[in-house]
C-alpha cells in the first residue's frame, strides 16, 4: 500500500489529527495502518467495508459486545470524529492491542472457542448490520470452479477427488438442505471472519481486533466458518485444520454458552459442507504461488482440500 492511493496516508493523518501514520499497510489484503494518535496513543487505522449506516451499526454492535464483557476493539475517543468519512470511504481508528499471537496451544484453542460462544450468546443490537446473502449459484458455476480447482490441486498434489465430491455433495445435498432448513437457522451478530490471526491473547484473555466484517448471519455458519479457516494465514498456527481433540476443545468451550436446536444439530454436516465449499474452496483458489510455496500455508491448504464433515462431529 502506498500514498498514491486515495485517500493518502497524509489525508488520513490530517482527518484524524494523528501525530504519525506508517506508510505501509499491516496487511497486503487491506489498508490497515499503525499510527500514533494526537494524544500519543498507539492506534490502528483501517477502512470499514460498508456505508455510513453499516459503519454505525458495527460500532453499536462492538460497543455492546465490549459492554457485555466480550473484549473487542471499539473506536478510540478522539478530537476528530471517529469513525468518519474521508474521500468517500469510511475509516475508523481502533486502539493498538498488545499481547501474544496465536501459537496453537490447547488453552488458546479453549479460550477462542469460549470467546466465540460468548459472542454468539451476547444480547446486542443488530439493526443495520449486513445480512447473510445466499449464493446465487448454478451447476455451471460449480463445474467451472471444479475445473479451476482440479488444475490448482493437481499442480500441488492436493486431494482432487475429495474436492470434486464436495462440489457434487454441496450442490445435490448440502446446499438444498440448508436452504430448506433456513427457518431453523438461528441468526445472531457474528464477525464472519473469526480466525486465529484476528485475535490477540492478553493476560485477561483474547481480544477480537478485526470485527469489521460483522453481520447478522446463521450462527451455525459462523461456527463452521471458524472451523474451516481458523488456521488460515496465521504464521503461529499449525499447517492444518483442527485435530479431532482440538475441535472437541474448541466446540466444548463454545457450547458452554450456546445451545443448538435439534434442527441445527441435524443440519451441522450440511452447514459445514456449505462453508467448506463457499469459503474453503475460495481460499484454495485465491492463494497465489507465493502462498503455496510457504510450507505452513501449503500444509494448511492441502488439509483444507482433504477435509470432510465427518472429521468434526458436534459434541
Amino acid at each position: 500500500m502506498t500514498d498514491r492511493e486515495t485517500p493518502t496516508t497524509a489525508d488520513l493523518a490530517a482527518a484524524f489529527r494523528l501525530r504519525h501514520i506508517d506508510d505501509s499497510s499491516l496487511t497486503p489484503h487491506a489498508r490497515v495502518y499503525r499510527a500514533i494518535s494526537g494524544d500519543g496513543a498507539a492506534v490502528v487505522l483501517k477502512r470499514t467495508p460498508g456505508d455510513a449506516e453499516r459503519t454505525t451499526a458495527l460500532v453499536a454492535w462492538t460497543e455492546a459486545l465490549a459492554g457485555a464483557d466480550v473484549p473487542v476493539v471499539t473506536p478510540v475517543p478522539m478530537q476528530a470524529p471517529n469513525p468518519r468519512e474521508v474521500d468517500g470511504e469510511h475509516w475508523v481508528v481502533y486502539p493498538w492491542v498488545g499481547g501474544a499471537d496465536y501459537q496453537g496451544t490447547s488453552e488458546q484453542i479453549r479460550l477462542a472457542g469460549d470467546f466465540l460462544g460468548r459472542m454468539h450468546a451476547a444480547a446486542v443490537p443488530t439493526a443495520g448490520l449486513r445480512e447473510y446473502g445466499w449464493p446465487e449459484t448454478g451447476w455451471d458455476d460449480v463445474a467451472t470452479d471444479l475445473e479451476t480447482l482440479d488444475g490448482i490441486l493437481t499442480a500441488h498434489e492436493g486431494d482432487v477427488a475429495n474436492v470434486r465430491e464436495l462440489g457434487r455433495r454441496w450442490w445435490e445435498e448440502s446446499f438444498p438442505a440448508v436452504r430448506a432448513g433456513e427457518e431453523a437457522l438461528a441468526r445472531t451478530a457474528v464477525s464472519s471472519d473469526y480466525k486465529a490471526n484476528n485475535l490477540i491473547f492478553t493476560d485477561a484473555g483474547p481480544v477480537l481486533v478485526d470485527p469489521d466484517n460483522g453481520g447478522l448471519e446463521p450462527r451455525i455458519f459462523d461456527l463452521a466458518l471458524a472451523l474451516t479457516l481458523f488456521h488460515n494465514e496465521c504464521p503461529g498456527a499449525p499447517g492444518r485444520l483442527f485435530t479431532a481433540e482440538e475441535w472437541r476443545t474448541f466446540a466444548g468451550a463454545y457450547f458452554r454458552h450456546v445451545q443448538f436446536s435439534e434442527a441445527e444439530r441435524g443440519l451441522w454436516p450440511a452447514a459445514l459442507d456449505h462453508m467448506l465449499w463457499e469459503e474453503g474452496t475460495w481460499v484454495l483458489e485465491d492463494n497465489d504461488d507465493a502462498a503455496w510455496a510457504d510450507p505452513r500455508q501449503r500444509a494448511f491448504l492441502l488439509d483444507l482440500a482433504a477435509a470432510k464433515p465427518e472429521r468434526y462431529p458436534l459434541p
